[in-house]
């Protein structure tokens, strides 16, 4: 999550008096007594709104909470599982006008929960002593004894995950049929007049993420080896680019233009300061693509493990 958008969640908080949680981007807290957590969805101003509920010792009755939908043109949608009721709000453009309209939204579901004899309850075992805890990365409102069964079941999956082993064979192949979709866009781009930075973020992902994705974990050997890739597909897609354009202008085929490239380019035919500045902003786009990626990637999977009560 960029700094500027935790900033802006950080606005929002305390605009409606909630807390936030850097590590996780939750906002969470109580409005008219209910507990409750808000996630942003894909860093936007849309968030997931969630409680944990019950009317006396039941089930929320899900068609009642789905009234407020046609109450409100901030509410989206309505879900209900089990305890667990959430609510979808599209909030608006910028931090202050969100602010605002979840001040109106979080007043109105919560005064319609009083007024329909709704209680805090725990998401699993329906115990009214309830807090806000993240759960890899996501928030959960549950009892302090649900929370340590999660938290177990959590330990044990990252222990399996752990014990994986990562097909290097498999991944080599994942990143470079990745890399091809990269190399694709470099060229398309390229051939209409760009050297754009999309190019160089779509090489870098698709080549971490096909190497995790056929050789099951994205380890140190996988990174070293996806970005020695990256090096040489940066190279190999410039050049296609430029055999394409001579084979337009000299009206070669492809092969023999790829072929004979570095020719042209010692003997002047091609300039090579173009050349030379089109292949560097590549390469630094590759890296502005790689670079965040491969950390997101770390606090990805650091989050997947992580289980904390919110404050």
């Amino acid at each position: 999550m960029s700094q500027k958008f935790m900033e802006s969640l950080q606005t929002i908080a305390d605009e409606v008096r909630l807390s936030f949680d850097e590590q996780s981007g939750i906002l969470y807290g109580m409005k008219n007594g209910y507990t409750l957590s808000l996630e942003s969805v894909d860093e936007s101003f849309v968030f997931g709104l969630q409680f944990s509920l019950k009317q006396g010792t039941e089930l929320p009755d899900a068609e009642l909470l789905k009234q407020l939908v046609k109450e409100s043109k901030i509410i989206t949608n309505c879900s209900v599982n089990g305890y667990q009721v959430r609510y979808d709000l599209k909030t608006g453009r910028n931090a202050e006008k969100s602010a605002m309209n979840l001040e109106e939204v979080l007043e109105l579901i919560t005064r319609f929960l009083q007024d329909h004899h709704f209680v805090n309850c725990c998401a699993d075992c329906g115990a009214e002593e309830v807090s806000v805890y993240a759960i890899g990365g996501a928030p959960i409102i549950c009892c302090e004894e649900c929370f340590k069964k999660y938290s177990t079941t959590i330990v044990e999956n990252q222990t399996a995950q752990q014990q994986k082993k990562e097909n290097i064979v498999a991944g080599i192949v994942g990143a470079i049929l990745g890399s091809l979709i990269g190399v694709a866009a470099i060229v398309i781009l390229g051939q209409l007049g760009y050297v754009a930075v999309i190019s160089g973020l779509i090489l870098a992902i698709c080549t971490l993420k096909g190497y995790e994705l056929l050789g099951g974990k994205l380890g140190n050997i996988g990174i070293v080896v996806s970005c020695l890739l990256m090096i040489a597909m940066v190279y190999f897609g410039s050049r296609l680019d430029w055999a394409l354009t001579i084979s337009k202008v000299y009206e070669w085929d492809l092969v023999s233009s790829f072929q004979f490239f570095p020719d042209l380019l010692k003997e002047g035919y091609i300039d090579s300061s173009s050349y030379y500045t089109d292949l560097g902003l590549l390469y630094v786009f590759t890296a502005i693509g790689a670079v965040p990626t491969i950390i997101g990637m770390a606090k990805e999977r650091k989050a997947t493990i992580e289980s904390y009560k919110l404050g």
